[in-house]
Parts: structure tokens; C-alpha cells; sequence
């Protein structure tokens, strides 16, 4: 066996290291991407649990200045309907927060998986 490698070999074993880099890169951009959607809906749920949990106690603090079961009905029907309204607008946030990381640009991808090697030309072709 040869120890020595020759040109021709290195070439190709630098083209799949590079390969493998374009790859990693990939990846790393991908786990970065998932992240950033993490958290948008994380911080988006947290601002609906906490606007939530508030109109809670204030519907328990209606509650306990009632006098009569009509007025406990009435504050009932109030806090429903506001919470009926919340719910439907969080979907709403929550989708538009899905399409607008759906509609993320590609771009950077797309430079990390089809950038040439340094000092090579693109898939080895000669001009």
C-alpha cells in the first residue's frame, strides 16, 4: 500500500469534507430556525396565559360583589363571551405566528448547501 496520497485524491477527500461542512451548516441553520419558532410561540402563550389568568381574578372579583344569582348570571355570560373572544383571537395569533415562520426566507440555506469550496470550482467542472 501507498502511503503517500496523491493530488487527485485529496481533491476528492477535500470536496466531501466540504460536503460534509455544507451539510453541518444545514443543520446548524435548521436547529437555529426551530428555535426562533420555540420561541415566538412560547412568548406568544405566555402573553395569552397571562392575560388569561388576569381576567380570571377579575371575574372572581366581580363574582364576589354579586348580590343576587342574576347578577352572578350576568357577570357569567360577560366573562364567557370574553373568554370565548380570547380564545378565538390567540388561534388567531398563533396560526399567523405558524405562516410567518412558513414563510421564512431560504435564502440562507441555500448559500450554506450550494456554496463552492474555496479556491474550486462548482461540482468540479472545468471551464
Amino acid at each position: 500500500m501507498n502511503k503517500h496520497v496523491s493530488g487527485a485524491e485529496r481533491g476528492v477527500a477535500s470536496s466531501a469534507q466540504g460536503a460534509e461542512a455544507h451539510g453541518f451548516d444545514a443543520m446548524t441553520w435548521g436547529a437555529e430556525e426551530a428555535l426562533k419558532a420555540m420561541v415566538a410561540y412560547q412568548v406568544e402563550s405566555l402573553r395569552f396565559i397571562a392575560r388569561r389568568t388576569y381576567c380570571n381574578l377579575e371575574f372572581m372579583r366581580h363574582l364576589r360583589h354579586c348580590s343576587n344569582w342574576q347578577e352572578i348570571a350576568q357577570v357569567q355570560q360577560s366573562w364567557f363571551k370574553e373568554c370565548s373572544a380570547d380564545y378565538g383571537e390567540e388561534l388567531s395569533r398563533l396560526a399567523s405566528t405558524g405562516f410567518q415562520l412558513a414563510q421564512s426566507d431560504f435564502a440562507p440555506l441555500q448559500r450554506l448547501m450550494y456554496r463552492h469550496p474555496r479556491g474550486g470550482n462548482a461540482g468540479g467542472v472545468r471551464g
